[in-house]
């Protein structure tokens, strides 16, 4: 785990070139702690933050092959190197025992194409001199990030949006208002934007070839096409694969643990992956101590004593939190309005005491179908015109009551907005009203998502279920849950790994109909079935809690003051970006106990965390 970054054919000096690429190396820091290189040639030049995890002695990076000059900077892991290097041998001669000297002969044997056979979490740069091509690629889900800034022939990236910035990328500091829409529908940037204008996000699964005459880009894996039935064996299949993804993702050459919450995701991988490496692992969990329902540490020790790991458990105390919230702020590297992302910085910390690489359950809810919401949207459809009747009454069985906002999207007809309103933190119109920028017209952002709302309409013809877990997995996941843990995680210098989304087991899982993963009124119910040969009853069959914090209860305590700071009139009006009347209403309101704007007021402060940070201090940037 690591981070990268460069700058391709720029017209500056070779000099002021190389000053550049160390500001944006000494940016990311904090995401290899043990090594610092560069490449340079006259066309590009490299740089290179290592964490070691694997071939601690031989696996510096960037690597070059003596036979071609071709060099690459890999941040990730690629699981299956040992596979793959079986496979080259001995037609290739290796000089080191790591992935990324794999992963260049490979593609150099046979392509980029080959870029599909990497199993892991990656995102990595490959410079190839002889054609003066650069090729920029990411994993399959986007686990591993890469920024791209583009400008005529030169080009810019990194692992960070902050690295880019360091180096003066983009030399104009814009806010992408698109961008920023989209912050305050979902309270995240769209997976494949960045939040400063002219900066995009490398989409999973993607290719961006750089060639002298042109540039573009392509995907180079898709989710397979759901099948109308699963085999009998399904199930079994399922775990099976479950336990080989934990065992590949063990390799490592540093101490290695696991993230424990009390749901059956984290418990399963904490279960698999103590079963392969044949002892006990250490496992971490961060408790809430004033949350009540919230906090998950009660169902967490039970499953950590059933398996006998040696358990880690960290109370957070809000008054802390508020002492942390720059530096939370600034782990972030970009605007989140998701508040789990505190408990994701401590629970980092905690476990970097204790080990290098920890293993946790993202990606589940999306294969598997842990959201309520991929349930209810998709009952609507099953319902027809008897749900006005029905719905509400079956919503207070269920434990879930519909708020009338929910009860409105009986009346909208099934699509990907409507599935994504489910989720949605600030109204349309209240955006809009908060915004003191122009926002952007409501057509061109929704034209962002034309592609995969035409693939959620053909797919919930047939499969409704499938098209909810699709949008998640292309949406939610790259866009929310991944960067928030690559974020707050390597904010500590700490490689996270995600069995979830292994190649073979994602694949398999994919082709399944959505009703064998889960049911309108069970969740996750294909992995619960598998979760009973290895976890109790109760913790395989646990609801789902979410890994919430009080947000709501911190603001109006032990966060008050900094949101009073950060949202406070004279700061909100210098920046200019929200109506500081609309934001001192929403405060006001949430503070007086008339309506709980926490998530709201959680996703305003960190996006004015972000401004202070990076409008006041332009003055570091590389000069």
């Amino acid at each position: 785990m690591c981070g990268l970054c460069g700058v391709l054919r720029s017209p500056e000096s070779r000099q002021r070139r190389r000053q550049r690429v160390e500001a944006m190396t000494a940016a990311l820091a904090h995401r290899g702690p043990d090594a610092e290189a560069y490449y340079e040639d006259e066309e590009i030049a490299l740089g290179f933050r290592r964490l070691a995890v694997i071939d601690l002695v031989t696996g510096d990076q960037p690597i070059a092959m003596p036979e071609t000059g071709a060099v690459i900077a890999l941040n990730g892991e690629v699981y299956n190197f040992r596979e793959l290097r079986a496979e080259l041998e001995p037609a290739q001669q290796f000089r080191t025992r790591g992935d990324a000297e794999v992963a260049l002969r490979l593609l150099a044997a046979r392509g980029i194409a080959a870029v599909a056979r990497l199993d892991g979490m990656f995102a990595f740069a490959l410079w190839e001199p002889r054609s003066r091509t650069l090729q920029l690629a990411r994993d399959r889900f986007g686990i591993k990030p890469l920024y791209v800034w583009q400008d005529g022939v030169t080009v810019a990236f990194a692992s960070e949006l902050g690295a880019l910035l360091a180096g003066g990328f983009p030399p104009d500091r814009r806010l992408d208002l698109l961008a920023l829409r989209h912050l305050l529908d979902q309270k995240y940037v769209p997976p494949e934007r960045a939040i400063v204008e002219g900066v995009r996000s490398l989409p999973p699964a993607s290719v961006l070839e750089v060639t002298p005459a042109e540039s573009k880009r392509w995907c180079y894996w898709r989710p397979p096409a759901v099948l109308p039935t699963a085999s009998p064996g399904a199930a079994e299949e399922v775990a099976q694969r479950l336990r080989a993804a934990a065992a590949r993702q063990l390799v490592a050459d540093v101490p290695l643990g696991v993230f424990l919450s009390g749901g059956v995701d984290s418990s399963l991988v904490a279960a698999l992956a103590q079963e392969a490496a044949g002892r006990p692992l250490q496992a971490f969990t961060v408790s809430f101590d004033d949350s009540g329902r919230l906090d998950e540490a009660p169902a967490a020790r039970r499953t950590a004593a059933h398996l006998e790991c040696c358990h880690h458990v960290l109370a957070i105390d809000p008054r802390e939190v508020a002492g942390d919230l720059e530096r939370l702020a600034a782990s972030l590297d970009s605007p989140l309005g998701d508040a789990t992302a505190i408990p994701t910085w401590y629970v980092s910390r905690l476990a970097r005491t204790q080990v290098t690489v920890a293993l946790s359950g993202e990606g589940a809810d999306e294969l598997f179908g842990g959201y309520a919401r991929q349930r209810w949207d998709a009952l609507l459809d099953r319902l027809g015109g008897a749900g006005r009747q029905w719905l509400p009454a079956l919503g207070r069985l269920a434990g879930h009551p519909l708020s009338a906002r929910a009860r409105s999207r009986l009346d909208v007809p099934p699509s990907l907005a409507r599935y994504l309103d489910w989720s949605r933190v600030f109204p349309a119109e209240l955006a809009e009203e908060v915004l003191a920028v122009p926002p952007p017209p409501a057509q061109e952002w929704e034209q962002e998502r034309t592609e995969l709302a035409a693939e959620f309409d053909r797919l919930s013809t047939r499969d409704p279920l499938a098209a909810r877990l699709l949008a998640d997995l292309r949406l939610f996941l790259p866009g929310d849950l991944l960067p928030k843990v690559d974020r707050m995680s390597m904010a500590h210098g700490l490689e996270v790994r995600v069995p979830y989304l292994d190649n073979q087991l994602s694949q398999c899982v994919l082709a399944l109909p959505g009703k064998v993963r889960l049911g309108l009124w069970r969740d996750k119910r294909l992995l619960r079935r598998a979760a009973r040969r290895w976890l109790p009853r109760e913790a395989a069959g646990r609801r789902k809690h979410g890994f919430d914090v009080p947000i709501g209860a911190w603001l109006r305590g032990p966060l008050r003051e900094p949101l009073q700071d950060l949202l406070g009139e004279g700061s909100v009006r210098s920046r200019g970006v929200f109506s500081a009347p609309v934001v001192a209403r929403l405060v006001g309101e949430h503070l007086g106990g008339v309506i709980d704007h926490g998530e709201r007021l959680w996703c305003l402060l960190v996006t004015e965390a972000w401004l202070r940070q990076v409008l006041d201090r332009r003055a570091e940037v590389a000069t």
